[in-house]
Order: structure tokens, then sequence, then C-alpha cells
């Protein structure tokens, strides 16, 4: 079966896209040749006055029979027209840069020769100038070269010039075919000579993106610190948009390591906190039951108590002391609680203690005694503070504040009105009076507000030590501060107000969590520190230097240097002096620092902190920030919660899409080689994950436990990409770190339903991970089996089973994961930045498919790459040896691997989609011209998706599944998709190449930029409610001016809501579908499309007549933005200020050349419709509805233009400006050329292209425009020429108005000309 075209617009081609393509290299090498001999035939032809250049055409035509392939698609009139530029204008750039550098190394020579001279010093002067001049004068005589090779192009007139492309300018084509030899030949070499000419232009802007693309990809980071300011700015630029940033791949790396730690303990942390929760609340009853009576909450207190007074008590190096374990599960066991209970705590409490046992040990390579005693002391405050108002994070600022009980805070008032009273020394004072209330209640909330605001900016737990700082200078303040100087903690009143806990469970994550902090921290300090200096030692850059002497000479005096210690004060809880940091006292450039501040939460961007509400911002910026996230981003957050993690659909695409990822790294190729290896990563897949786990509970094996958690170290998993996007959007409207959250927006009545969002959230993530451990298994067996059987070809052996080797292959394969599956750990800055403008949904999946996508490739040539120099290829199986010039088989030990991931990622890119469509269309017996006529009434968003069509088996109508909605690498290959159906359009339409060209880059822009700056969700539906008054984006009208006030609150309500829920419908469409209710339309719906839209694959129906309401729609407005081409806008002729009548005739042209683009639309629209069944009586009715006459319905139909023409009204307005000036009214001097262009017009059809040449109709120098030459009137008979016109003495009017010109237009133009 063949490959169904990738492009939609070649569909009604028989030629496949890749046949085309390689037709189109081959004609265009062919074409080369031809051009050099049609360039002498037209020289001949110039010369004599002969035809010799048709000839040469004629034979060249029987010899290319690959022209007729090539050029029945985008792509290959593509390759075609770039090999022909590409050869002779190489070749030509080649000479003449070579020539050049004869001629330099020439003068250089002579002043070699008399270097023995006295003058050696000044001639050496010269010398090093020339050196320097050398390059771009060889650049410069390079680019003539090229301009001269490019006149050996055969089809220039069908390439075009950028002067066609504007439809002016001295490049613009002479494409009218004179009938003389030689004045034909003089017009072919004069486009040869325009064409050539701007090259010149395009050369070096070519030069100057290549070069700066070359710097990138070579120098990289060292761009930061060029002389030149350019490339600097190239440099900080392109770091926005890397994972690394301002960081070097060694500094980021380790930072890198440090969160996949850091996600390992606090999944560790999660997971015994779940254990222990369960069981307690095992022990609970058992407990209650053993004593015939309900556990008070004292005693329940106690119990917790014991809990964790056993969990952190002594030398926290140490495990659990065993009498005290003892001594604790007698109690258990005389409390009456079951002997599975007890060894199941005794177990997590051991577990949990063995966990901090070990972070405190990875600070060992500092062998700091004093680290140890901080990090102890710290933890030890940590389980005995531990406090609610720390534990609760509001919902804008309002939804869920913790707020003490009443009790307390009357006793916090009346402890505070008694200091008051102390520092006013009233002995008067008594508590059972209102004194000083206020003022201590002022105080009482303010400790309250400051708590929670030290919670939300502060990194990890927030010390409530914050309340010395609060109170300083108020009444009390110097009593607390003793009390906590003594004590270590604040008085206990403060305390309860704070909300003092406990509870081991909090103790247990939060001691676990903030020691992850600091150990994870000093261990990735001391990695830097140590590949830093081995990065030095080697005579690298590096990132940190021993003083700002070595900092500025390593940086080129081009970055401005920090301190490490100031910089990076606030990341970790020890500081220098207290505990030995190796980084410290080091310096740094301030870019490196702030990236390193960003990544650690320390610092914001600016957005960012815009947003959040940075810090010393006034009443004003406070207010603007608020609103902004309150009113924007706090519903896009919960329209993308809403549409994905609480969307049951939207999770069966999630896994199903994220396949996409193994087939494209050749995984799922793996299972025709070796099934057993691709089943048993699937199992692993699904069994770490939990993806199939419906409990709460991910694991249900310890070992799959220990598994994720290494997966979490190697930071394989837990780097969905929307969730990444989605939380961290949340924490910028202050939702919280967790999904979670939004239960405190729920009534509390709804408490079981709290859950749902955190387990759905779980769930989306477990769905992302299932794909990327089964990559991840099959990437480790694969690479591990390649590298024993290369051991066995090289007769060394391999231990797989050897720690070093096996750590070595996991972080490898685990890098090769992250960097060829979407990773929200690598989004760029300016990506995940961007989430806080109201526009684009996801941001970072499309920017993650673009790198991870490139990284596939580039992986694979790596795994296919020989390790020696080659003459030629060094990814083929065979190569040829560059020392030896013999055939050898290439020596990657990967190259089965590589070869097997490019075949996966042009399998997964090209043939699978083609493979849907064709078999679809052979299914369902749809031809080429109904799939083409069905893109012309898809949504604007599907025009260049991958459409399956389907046809109704009952009514025989066509449906269709957009298919690109499902593709995950369809963000990759659309763009390329849309570049050529714009250039096979434009060849259709009888356009340029270069015109096709260029208006498929600018599609091809707008679809790559769509996921960042569409509309949002919220956004899309809000303006759809303000800005379009109350119309979709597609058109559709909500509401009227005429629609009741009622109606239309109702209606804006209802529009507003739907974005914010999740989707719903298609559960109600599978329910009507089900029990044959029809919808809103009468229509009954067929089951099977239904549920098959859970999946994201339901048919959409097409249906042409309904569509036409809209086209039509569109159509009269395009006709109006088309008037306004000559009566308004920006060049609009009747705004009064003075005009000539050039102006006037320039505005009528680009007037009816937009007037002519929107008929020819709908004559597309119109044959569509037919070709889908729709007769024309049908159609014909459908304009008549729409106020359209059946006259205009009959032109467009049949493809002929109507022209525009001013009408009586718009010339009485040129009148009045004119008098209003006090001028001649020149529109009367241009009415005989706008008459002369409106007749030209009547000819056009709508099938070929806007075929008027504005020139034909200046004033200056009036040529006679080509008539066509059929079908004419028999009663029109042009004179056509192409001399310039002249002026008859005896009537005043040159030929071309004597033939053209009515009598009356004839007495009005020679009494303009008589004037």
């Amino acid at each position: 079966m063949a490959l169904e075209p990738l492009f939609p617009a070649e569909e009604n081609n028989e030629v496949s896209w890749y046949t085309s393509g390689l037709a189109g290299i081959a004609s265009g090498g062919i074409k080369v040749v031809e051009g050099a001999f049609s360039l002498g035939a037209e020289l001949i032809d110039l010369g004599f006055d002969t035809n010799s250049a048709a000839n040469v055409e004629m034979f060249f035509d029987k010899l290319n029979p690959l022209e007729e392939y090539a050029e029945q698609s985008g792509i290959g009139k593509l390759t075609q027209a770039l090999v022909q530029i590409g050869v002779p204008g190489t070749a030509g750039f080649k000479l003449g840069s070579k020539l050049a550098k004869k001629y330099f190394d020439a003068k250089k020579a002579g002043l070699l020769v008399s270097a023995g001279s006295k003058n050696i010093t000044r001639q050496k002067q010269i010398a090093d100038k020339l050196n320097k001049q050398t390059g771009y004068a060889r650049f410069g005589v390079g680019a003539v070269g090229g301009a001269a090779g490019e006149a050996f192009v055969a089809d220039v007139e069908e390439i075009g010039s950028f002067g066609d492309m504007f439809d002016r300018g001295p490049t613009q084509l002479d494409s009218d075919v004179l009938e003389g030899g030689r004045e034909d030949a003089t017009r072919k070499l004069m486009n040869r000579l325009k064409f050539g000419s701007e090259s010149l232009l395009i050369t070096p802007f070519a030069a100057g993106v290549g070069k700066g693309v070359k710097a990138l990809s070579t120098r990289g980071k060292d761009l930061a610190f060029s002389n030149y300011k350019l490339e600097r700015f190239l440099g900080k630029f392109a770091q926005a948009f890397t994972p690394e940033g301002a960081l070097t791949k060694e500094v980021f790396g380790s930072q890198k390591v440090m969160e996949g730690f850091r996600s390992a303990d606090v999944n560790r942390a999660t997971e015994l906190v779940r254990k222990l929760d369960t069981n307690i609340s095992k022990a609970f009853p058992q407990m209650q039951t053993a004593l015939d009576r309900s556990l008070t909450k004292k005693e329940k207190d106690i119990f917790l108590k014991e809990i964790n007074e056993l969990m952190f008590d002594g030398d926290l190096t140490k495990l659990t002391d065993p009498k005290k374990l003892d001594a604790f599960v007698k109690t258990l066991k005389d409390k009456g609680v079951d002997k599975e209970v007890i060894d199941s705590i005794a177990a997590t409490v051991d577990e949990a203690r063995n966990t901090v046992s070990n972070l405190i040990k990875t600070t060992n390579n500092y062998n700091s005694k004093e680290l140890k005693d901080i990090l102890q002391e710290r933890i030890k405050g940590l389980t005995e503070n531990t406090y609610k108002i720390f534990e609760t994070t509001p919902v804008l600022g309002v939804f869920g504040r913790y707020r003490p009980t009443d009790d307390t805070m009357v006793e916090a008032i009346d402890f505070f009105r008694q200091q008051i009273a102390g520092t006013n020394k009233d002995k008067a004072f008594k508590l059972d009076s209102d004194t000083y209330y206020e003022e201590a209640k002022n105080i009482v909330e303010r400790i309250i507000e400051d708590g929670i605001k030290a919670k939300k900016t502060g990194r990890g737990l927030a010390d409530p030590n914050y309340v010395s700082k609060t109170l300083t200078d108020l009444p009390g303040g110097k009593f607390v501060d003793e009390i906590i100087e003594r004590t270590g903690a604040p008085p206990q009143v403060i305390k309860k107000l704070l909300g003092e806990m406990k509870d081991p469970r909090y103790s247990m994550f939060n001691a676990i969590t903030e020691l992850s902090g600091i150990a994870r921290s000093s261990a990735m300090f001391k990695e830097m520190f140590d590949t830093n200096a081995a990065v030095q030692a080697q005579g690298g850059r590096g990132s940190f230097w021993d003083s700002i002497e070595a900092a500025k000479a390593a940086t080129n005096n081009q970055a401005k240097i920090v301190k490490v210690d100031n910089a990076l004060a606030g990341m970790s809880e020890f500081k220098a002096g207290k505990a030995s940091n190796p980084l410290g006292g080091m310096f740094t450039t301030a870019d490196t620092a702030e990236a390193l501040k960003r990544m650690n939460g320390i610092t914001e961007g600016f957005l960012t902190a815009a947003v959040r509400g940075r810090e010393g911002a006034s009443a004003a910026e406070k207010g603007t920030s608020f609103l902004y996230r309150n009113l924007l981003l706090f519903p896009k957050a919960t329209a993308q919660l809403a549409k994905t993690v609480l969307s049951i659909p939207t999770h069966l695409r999630n896994i199903i899409s994220a396949g996409a990822f193994a087939g494209a790294n050749g995984i799922l190729f793996e299972g025709f080689m070796n099934p057993k290896l691709l089943g048993d990563s699937f199992r692993k897949g699904w069994q770490i994950s939990g993806v199939g786990n419906l409990k709460n509970t991910r694991f249900a094996d310890e070992n799959f436990e220990k598994a994720y958690r290494e997966l979490l170290e190697l930071g394989v998993v837990n780097s969905q990409v929307q969730i990444g996007d989605l939380k961290n959007l949340m924490r910028d409207v202050n939702f919280g770190d967790s999904i979670m959250d939004l239960d405190k927006i729920v009534n509390p009545m709804l408490n079981k339903l709290k859950k749902i969002p955190a387990y759905l959230q779980g769930k989306y993530v477990a769905e992302d991970d299932f794909w990327k451990i089964t990559n991840y298994f099959v990437e480790l067996n694969r690479r591990q089996d390649a590298l024993i059987k290369d051991g066995i070809r090289r007769g060394v052996k391999v231990d797989p089973n050897n720690a070093e080797f096996l750590a070595k292959l996991k972080t490898e394969t685990a890098d090769i994961v992250k960097n060829t599956v979407p990773n929200y750990n690598f989004v760029g800055d300016f990506v995940r930045t961007a989430r806080a403008l109201p526009v684009g949904n996801f941001m970072s999946f499309p920017s993650e498919m673009l790198r991870t996508t490139t990284n596939i490739g580039s992986q694979a040539l790596k795994e296919m790459r020989h390790s020696k120099k080659t003459i030629g290829t060094n990814i083929a199986p065979w190569v040829l040896d560059a020392a030896t010039g013999t055939m050898v088989k290439n020596d990657n030990p990967f190259y089965r691997i590589g070869a097997t991931r490019i075949s996966g990622m042009a399998f997964t890119l090209g043939a699978v989609p083609a493979m849907l469509v064709e078999g679809s269309k052979a299914l369902y017996n749809v031809s080429k011209d109904e799939l083409d006529a069905l893109r012309q009434f898809v949504p604007e968003w599907s025009r260049n998706s991958t459409l399956i069509p389907m046809r109704d088996e009952k009514t025989g109508e066509l449906k269709y599944v957009d298919f690109s909605h499902s593709n995950a690498y369809d963000v990759v290959a659309k763009p390329f998709r849309t570049l050529l159906n714009e250039m096979t359009s434009a060849s259709k339409d009888g356009d340029t190449i270069l015109r096709g060209f260029t208006e498929g880059i600018e599609e091809a822009s707008k679809e790559l930029a769509a996921p960042f700056l569409d509309e949002s969700i919220w956004t899309e539906a809000a303006l759809d409610l303000t800005t379009r008054g109350g119309r979709t984006r597609e058109g559709k009208v909500l509401y009227t001016d005429q629609t009741p006030a009622g109606d239309v609150a109702q209606i804006r309500f209802r529009h507003l809501l739907e974005a914010l829920l999740p989707q719903y419908k298609p559960y109600i469409r599978i329910a009507q579908a089900a029990t044959g209710k029809p919808n809103k339309l009468g229509e009954v719906l067929a089951l099977d499309d239904q549920i098959a839209g859970i999946a994201g694959f339901r048919p959409t129906k097409v249906d042409p007549l309904k569509a036409m309401g809209f086209k039509i729609s569109q159509y009269q407005t395009g006709i109006r933005n088309a008037r306004r081409e000559f009566t308004g806008g920006f060049f609009g002729l009747l705004r009064g200020g003075p005009i000539n009548p050039n102006d006037i005739v320039t505005r009528f042209y680009e007037s009816n050349k937009a007037r002519f683009n929107v008929q020819k639309e709908m004559y597309k629209n119109i044959n569509a419709a037919e070709t889908l069944g729709v007769n024309s009586n049908s159609l014909r009715q459908t304009f008549q509805d729409r106020q359209l006459t059946t006259k205009t319905f009959n032109n467009l139909k049949r493809g002929q233009y109507e022209p525009y023409f001013p009408s009586d009204d718009i010339r009485q307005r040129f009148r009045e400006i004119a008098k209003n000036l006090g001028t001649f009214d020149v529109y009367k001097e241009a009415l005989p050329y706008l008459t002369m262009m409106k007749k030209q017009m009547r000819y056009l059809n709508l099938a070929d292209t806007f075929d008027i040449d504005l020139d034909d109709f200046s004033l200056e120098t009036v040529q006679t425009p080509n008539l066509p030459t059929t079908p004419l009137p028999t009663n029109v008979q042009p004179n056509i020429t192409n001399q310039a016109q002249v002026v008859d003495p005896n009537t005043n009017l040159t030929s071309n108005e004597m033939a053209l010109l009515s009598p009356e237009e004839q007495i009005i133009r020679e009494r303009l000309r008589r004037t």
C-alpha cells in the first residue's frame, strides 16, 4: 500500500510526497545543466535575434521526465528549486572566494619578498591589516560569485523573486513573453540579473544567521563573555530557552542530581507518613476496645508524643534505642494493640530513624562534628515545635486560612493586655475590664498574619522565632525574646496561638524533608566544587573562582562578579563559618548566582515575582497583582486543572499519546526483536508507576517503592510536563504546592471529595511515569546487552553485576530518557515564566517536544557514528576507513540501537499518520478529491491537521477524526506540513515558488507559535464575551443586541462556567446515543462514535451546507474589509488629507486584489461543497437566505471575478475633500485608469492568480495592459502592445484611451489633460 501524502493540499496528486521529493532532487540536478545551456542560448538569441532558447527548453522537457513528478507536490518543488539555486550558487561562491584568496595571498607575498627592508614593522602592520580584511573581502567576492552562479538557474520566473512577492520593486520579474527573439532574450537575461542580484542582499543575512547558529552550537556559554555585544546578546538570548540557562552543564547536572535525591527523600517521607497514619488509625480503635471506652484527646496526644519521642530521641546518627523500643512495644501490647500493627509501627519508626541517620551521614564528606550537631539541633527543634499555622496554605489569602480557637485568641489577647499594662506601668489594670483590648488584639492578629506570610514566602519550614521580629519595639517583645533565648521556643501562650502539634506524622515529614534540603544541598555544593576544580585543571573556564581577579580574567571582564556566600546565602540553613561549605569564600558570575537562586526557590523571575507579589511593593502594585492573579491567572489555572487532571477523557488520551514517546525511540520495535524484554519492561512500568492501582496507595510491594525512589533519584519519573506547569501556575495564584489545596474552597460538608483532585493528579503523573519507566528499562537492558556483546567482540569481559558499571549505565540510561522524553525539569526559564501570561496553555509541553525530538535524532546519530575518521558517511553499517581506504564494519557498540531509534522516529512521525489516513480512505472508499474538499469545512485549527476520513454507513456522509489532537509529535510535524501545504496551494494557484515558500514560512511560524501565543482556555472564553461581542473565535453567535438582558447574563455565565468545568459532554453524548435520544440539533448519535470520543477519537460530522453559513459570513466580512482598503484603514483615501491620482490607482488595485482573494476562497468552498454532494440549488438558496444575489452566486460558481468600483457616494466624498483642500479633484484624473483596470479585471478567473500589473496603470507612463486572448467579447478588440503610449496632438488622447474609454470618459480625460 502506498504511503498517504503527508501534506493535505497534495491529496489530489497521484505521486506520493517522498517520490516527488526525490524526483525534485534529481530534476534539480538536470535543471542546473539546462540553466547553463539556456543561458548560452539566450545570449545567442540576443545577438542573432533567434529563438534557440525555446528549442533548448523543449529539448530538456523531453530529457527530464522527473520534472513532472517533482512539480506534483510542495516538497518536490522545494527540493527542485533548492538544488537549482544551491549548486550553481555554491559553486560561484567558492570560485569567487578562491579567486579573492589568491589575490590577497599574492599581495601578501609581495610584502614578504621585501621582509628584510628597514620598513619591516610597517610592512607587518599592513600584512596584519590585510589578514583582517581578507576574510571580509573573500566573503564579498564570494557573494558576487554566488549571485553570478544563480544566473544559471533555469526556472527563474517559476521560482520568482522578492519583487514578485511584493508586486513591485526593481527586482520584480517580467513574465510577459515577447514576440521577437532578441526582445524576449533581453527580458529573460534581465530576469536572471534581477534574480541573482537579490542574493547579494540575502547572502549576508543567511551567512549571519548561519554564523550565529554555528556560534551557539560550538561556543555555547562562551558567547556570554565575548568582546562583541551582539555575540553576548545572542548568548544571553539563547540561555532563556535552554534547560541550563546561565549555568554550565556541570553545575546544572549537580543541581539536577540534588533535586533527584530530594524528590526521593520527599517520596520516602510521604510513604512513611502514610504507613504510620494507617497504623495509628488501626491502633486507636483497638485501644478503645481494650479500654471499653473512647480515647480522650489527651490520651491520643500522649500516644502520639510517645511515638514522636521514640523516633527522635538521643543521637540521631544512630538507630532507635532497642530498650526504649521494647518498652514502647510492651506499652502497646498492654493497651490492646495487636502484634501486626505494633510490628508495623515499630518498623516505620525504625525506617524513619534510619532515613534521618543516612541523611546526616551524607555530610560526612565535611568531617565536621559542628555541622552534625547543627543538623541534630535543627531536627529536634522541628519535631518539638511543629505548628498548624505553617501547615496550612490559604487560597487567595482567604479560603482555608489558619485560625486559632476562640479560647486561644482570648488567652493570647489577655497575655498581651498584661504586657501592655506592664509597659505602661498601669497598676490599676484588671483582666475583667476592656482596657487595652483593641491594641492587644492587633498584636495577636499581626502575629498570625506574619506567620502565614512566613510560610508563604520562606523556603521549607518557617521558623516560629519570627515572632521576635514581629514584636520588635512592641509591648511584650523583650519578654518573648527572653523566653525564646532560654527555651528555644516562644512562650506557651504563643505556641498555642500558632497551633503547636506533637503529631509524629508531621514531625517525621518535616524532619526528613527539611534535613534533606540541608544534606542534599551540602552534597550538591561539594560536587559542584569538585567538578569545577576538575574542569579548571583541564584548562576550562569553570563557574567558581578563588578571587575576583581570577573571575574577571576567566570571564574576559564581561561579567558582573559576586561572592558566593552573599549571593546564595538563603540556599541552605547553614552559613559560611557555621558549617564547611566548599564554595564559601569563592566568586561566581551574577548570572550563575541568579540562576542557582531561581532553581532553588530563593528568588523568582521578574514576572513571577510581580504576579505573586514582591516584597516592598506599593499598595497600587499589590492591588494590580491581586486583580491579575485572581481575574486572569486563577481562572486560567482552574480551567487547565478542569480540562486535564479532573477530566477522565484526558487521562485516557494522556496514556495513549504518551506511547508515541516509546515509538519514536524505537522502544516498541524492540518487541519484534525481543518481545520478552518489552513485556517485562511494560510490566515494571505498570507496577512501579502505580497506574493500575485503583487505591490511593501507589505501591503494592516494597520493591516497587524502592525502585520508584531510585528512578526519582535518577530524575526519570515525577516530571510530567503539564502537571509541572499547573503546579507552578497554582503557586503563582497562591493555590499551594498541591492540587489538594483546592479542597479549601469546597464546603466542609463535601469532605469525602477532598482526595479526588490529589488522586487524579497522582494518576495523571503515573500515566506519564508508566511510559518513562518502560523506556528506561528497555534502554537499560538493550544498552547492557550491546556492551556485553561488544566486550566479547573485543575480547574484554564485561561484568553486568559490577556496581560501578551498573551505576554508570543507569545514569547514562536515565540521561537518555530525560533528554528524549518530555521532562518538566528541563524546561527553559523563558517558557516557565511565560506560564504567568494570560495566553498559552501548557507551554512547557510543545517546548519539550521540540527539544526532545531534536535530541532523539542527535542521540540516534551519536549511537550510529563510527569511532574513527572515515571517507564519506560515518553512520552507515559499513564505512570507508580514512586511514586504510578499506571498507570496515561500523564499530559503534550501540549501532543497532541507533538504527532502531531513527527508524522508530521516522515511523512514528511519518508512517503512522500516513498509514492511518490511507487505511481509512481505503476502508471507507474516500477519494482524494473528497478529502481535499472536506478540509475546506473543518475548523481553522484542523486545516493542517492529520485527518482520518470516515463515512457514515447509512447516509454516506463524510466524517473525520483529527488525529493531530492525539498525536504528541504533531506539534513538531505540523509546521513543516503547513509550509509544504502552502507551497502546493500556491503552485496550484499559479503563484511563484518563492511566494508560496514565504507564505508557508509565515503560516508555519504561526503554527509553531500557537501553543505559546494562542488565547488560554479562560482568556478565550472571556474575549468571546468582550472584544468579540458575544461571538466565538469560530464565528458562533452566543447572543445578539436583540437578546433579552436576562438571557445575555445567563449565556455569559454559562459560557464562562463551561471553560472552568471538567469535560462532561462526552458522557452526555454517550447517554444520548445509548438511549437514542436526539441532541439539540435533532441528530441521533452513533454510540460507537461517542465511546471512541472518550479516548480522543470521536468522528466529527461534516455538514457543508450548514458550514456554508459561516463561510458566507466570513465572505461578507472579507468583502467589506477589502473595500476598506480603498476607503479607510491606514492607507485610506477618504481621511481628508491631500492625495495624488496614483494613490487612488494603487488603493483601487490593492482593494481589488484583496477582494479577489476573498472571492477565490468562496469559489473553492462552493466547488468543495459540490464535491461532497451538495447540489447547486441548495447552495444558491443558502446564499439568498443571507442576502447574496443569484448573480453573485452564479459568478462565484463559474469562477468569474466581480471587481469593486467606487460608488457615487465615494466620488462625492472625493469632491468634498478637494473642495475643502482648495485643490483639483484628483479622482477625476484617476477615473479613466480605474475604468481601464476594471475592464481588464473582468477577464480574471478565480481559478487563477490576480494577474494585474499595477505599473501598467501608472499615470506617469501608461502602458497598455495585456488582456487575455480568450475568451473576449466580440465587440472588444484591444490593441495589445507593450510600447509606451504617445498622446495624439489632434485628440489629446493616447491610442490606449481611444480604444478602451467610452466617448464620455474620453471627453473627461481630454479635459483633465488640457487642465
